[in-house]
């Protein structure tokens, strides 16, 4: 009884990654004894409202992007600083300030989330953020978690975007200091070169630009019914087995 009065938000199941973490506040207390509130976790309930927020930020910025590349490229990299976002925006014209520092903010912002649960909430924080992302565990995420282990600043540089690179590196308690070093270099090396490939690739990345302004509204329905099936899927995934009726 206790148990469920006081459970984790990190044990929540990824059909609902926005789960209230203050939910269902009071404990039971022994026969006879007066219910008092349980002890909240307000750190807790701010990441992980913080990364309900930046993963619906990247489903909306996903679907809408064909119309924001044109309208508004600074608004898609603060919805989400994706690579393939992060290298369209630059043949678009986008201001150098805008991209250097909305995409530096929303990448740091991610990667402090994550090395936070990580940090923090070891295990439990590990579990729940795999099954916010993906749920099984992939050949990927093996890899991922020996890299964490054996080079975590080098996995930090490399990947500043990852959400499970960085909940690893917390895991394993990268001094905060380390970490705000390697992924920030990591996060200004990815920014750079995306824009030097962007300004390369200029001629080529125009056309796929023109190409989706011209079905641009086509391109969010499809996007939006792809984000549909996506969750439908994930949520499908973590339903539990159904029961087996006793003889």
């Amino acid at each position: 009884m206790a148990d469920d009065a006081q459970r984790d938000p990190l044990d929540a199941p990824a059909a609902d990654p926005t789960v209230d973490p203050l939910a269902d506040p009071f404990a039971s207390a022994p026969h006879g004894a007066p219910i008092v509130p349980a002890r909240r976790d307000l750190r807790l309930a701010g990441l992980v409202a913080a990364f309900a927020t930046l993963v619906a930020c990247s489903q909306v910025g996903a679907i809408i992007f064909p119309t924001l590349l044109k309208r508004s490229p600074t608004l898609l990299l603060a919805l989400t600083s994706r690579m393939r976002f992060l290298l369209l925006t630059v043949p678009d014209g986008i201001n150098p300030f805008g991209y250097a520092i909305v995409g530096f903010v929303r990448l740091s912002v991610a990667a402090w989330v994550c090395y936070a649960l990580g940090y923090y909430y070891g295990d439990r924080g590990v579990g729940w953020l795999e099954r916010q992302v993906q749920g099984d565990t992939p050949a990927t995420f093996r890899w991922l978690q020996k890299g964490a282990d054996r080079a975590g600043p080098l996995v930090t540089f490399l990947m500043p975007g990852s959400n499970i690179a960085c909940v690893l590196v917390g895991q394993r308690k990268m001094p905060k200091q380390r970490f705000a070093l390697w992924v920030s270099a990591g996060i200004v090396f990815r920014l750079i070169w995306l824009w030097i490939a962007g300004k390369i690739f200029e001629t080529q990345l125009k056309s796929v630009l023109r190409f989706i302004d011209k079905y641009q509204w086509w391109l969010v329905v499809a996007f939006f019914l792809i984000t549909i099936v996506q969750g439908a899927y994930k949520a499908s995934k973590n339903l539990p087995p159904p029961r087996v009726p006793e003889s």
